[in-house]
């Protein structure tokens, strides 16, 4: 164990220690994640070493009351030491949507994953915007950590107007939807089941206000698990229904979907960089797994429109390394 590493561990047990009121207790790591986080359970608490360098605490600790206070269940905050970055939450407990998921409770808890994320997405208040410079950077990141660091590709003048024209087209398309509260990460592994199936969210902490698809798609074109096209088709429907009823769409359904399917071009692109980059930067190779499938997401979009075409020539010739 680094330094560093063994300090934080230190002042994460003083930190329990001033929470719990003992120095008896039995400390066991839950899990760590794609970020810098690790959570360990000390009786029936959850402790969250999570560096401030990287980490977006104070805006935790915001959300989950923001979330708590329109009726989504999220983890309480106990406590927390912002400066050093240590929260104590509440346990949601062991069962991952993901590990609870099966063929005969699929179709019910997708349902109600998928209402919740209408739900989230009218949450009254207005976070960080998800405006163009924000997409951007986000794009970027599929440029320099897959095109670059993982096929190893320099981009020609031609091939850099191509996907400067998709970049575009991505762009436009999520500003130009009805925009609400997005939770920005809403996937099989940030959703937690509770008793009785009520469903609770995780990983609330980069919240943004954008585009009103964009935790459908990462739900129902999820980069751990392949949902079946049926279902996945029943469930937009089923949003855009919601969304319907509630005035926040005013286009028919094939536009809706359409608005989905960019965005989530959008959405996957940005994944497959923060898979590479995992790997390469932060030696976090168990990401690469997902390649494949998230991959498949982007070629399954570029190959539907033909305003695509060239992106979808450029994803067969250049970039088909996985």
């Amino acid at each position: 164990m680094s330094s560093s590493k063994e300090e934080r561990l230190k002042n994460l047990k003083k930190f329990i220690e001033e929470v719990t009121g003992t120095g008896q207790y039995d400390l066991q790591l839950v899990s760590g994640d794609a970020s810098f986080r690790k959570y360990y359970r000390v009786n029936d608490l959850i402790f969250v070493d999570a560096p401030p360098a990287t980490e977006k605490n104070a805006e935790f600790v915001e959300y989950s009351e923001i979330y708590a206070q329109n009726g989504v269940l999220v983890p309480r905050v106990i406590a927390s030491d912002l400066t050093n970055g240590y929260l104590c939450i509440s346990d949601l407990g062991n069962v991952m949507f993901s590990q609870y998921n099966n063929s005969e409770n699929e179709e019910r808890i997708y349902t109600k994953a998928c209402d919740l994320a209408v739900k989230i997405s009218r949450i009254n208040h207005l976070f960080t915007v998800y405006d163009r410079p924000f997409i951007e950077r986000e794009l970027q990141i599929f440029i320099d950590w897959y095109v670059g660091a993982h096929a190893g590709i320099t981009l020609s003048e031609e091939e850099r107007r191509i996907w400067n024209d998709l970049a575009d087209v991505l762009i436009k398309n999520d500003l130009e939807q009805p925009q609400g509260t997005m939770h920005r990460d809403f996937h099989c592994r940030n959703i937690m089941i509770e008793d009785h199936e009520q469903l609770a969210v995780i990983d609330f902490q980069d919240t943004v206000t954008g585009p009103v698809t964009y935790d459908l798609v990462s739900l129902v074109k999820d980069c751990y698990i392949t949902l079946d096209k049926k279902l996945r088709d029943k469930l937009v429907a089923r949003a855009y229904e919601q969304f319907k009823s509630m005035n926040v769409v005013d286009f028919d359904l094939p536009a809706f979907v359409k608005y989905m399917d960019l965005t989530g071009m959008q959405r996957h692109l940005k994944a497959i960089g923060i898979f590479c980059r995992l790997n390469y930067r932060d030696g976090k190779n168990g990401y690469l797994q997902y390649l494949p499938r998230t991959f498949d997401y982007v070629t399954e979009v570029a190959g539907k429109y033909p305003e695509f075409r060239e992106f979808s020539k450029l994803l067969t010739e250049r970039f088909s390394k996985r």
